[in-house]
């Protein structure tokens, strides 16, 4: 039963992302998501948790559902309820890991990066809260990564929460920025996505240069 696991899940997922897709939930603005969540009649805070952890189903970053809750909530609570869904979904993330694909994808890196491996190994905390802590950085994989090697679930979601608080802080902030200053947020976020771009340009080069070191005989 275990080995069809992998296919049950995906599987269901692919039901569940054809479900939303059909109602158009896949494809929505962060206003469009404000009105919907606004003009529910079931509790917006309950609501907002599990649509936050819905939102891998859906492709739905969680930097546009932590905006769109500033929209929503004061800055503590949508902080708060960011943060309790990041809790739920990364636990989702790290059991599935642990459960279904974990030697799936434990063969592949070490097969592939074995001494690559064995740093990630070395050094699971930093990569795991770099990559959780860094605007647009892919975050779930990171944590699906982590889970994989065994990481201790709590020193895992502990990581995870450490390096989301400042995110779910900058997301709310730009929310409200986003509210009262339009145009100076978006000139703000143009050249924040720059600099980005150019930063993860110039780490990409950098690490693949190292990866070649370590690979090379």
């Amino acid at each position: 039963m275990k080995k069809f696991a992998p296919l049950l899940i995906i599987g269901l997922w692919i039901t569940l992302f054809s479900v939303a897709y059909h109602y158009h939930l896949t494809n929505l603005s962060i206003e469009e998501w404000k009105t919907l969540l606004k003009h529910t009649s079931v509790n917006i805070p309950i609501l907002f948790v599990l649509v936050f952890c819905l939102r891998i189903i859906l492709f739905i970053p969680s930097s546009v559902l932590i905006v769109v809750g500033s929209f929503l909530f004061s800055p503590i609570e949508g902080i708060c309820l960011s943060l309790i869904g990041m809790f739920l979904t990364e636990t989702f993330i790290y059991a599935i890991s642990r459960t279904v694909f974990q030697n799936k994808v434990n063969q592949f890196i070490h097969k592939k990066y074995p001494s690559l491996y064995e740093k990630i190994l070395n050094n699971r905390s930093r990569y795991l809260f770099g990559a959780v802590a860094t605007p647009l950085a892919p975050a779930d994989a990171a944590c699906f990564a982590a889970a994989s090697t065994k990481m201790p679930y709590f020193h895992y979601i502990t990581v995870v929460l450490l390096g989301n608080i400042p995110i779910a802080i900058l997301y709310t902030f730009y929310g409200n920025l986003l509210i009262s200053s339009t145009w100076v947020t978006l000139a703000l976020s143009i050249l924040c996505i720059l600099v980005t771009g150019i930063l993860f340009v110039l780490r990409k080069n950098k690490k693949q240069e190292e990866v070649k070191k370590i690979i090379s005989p």
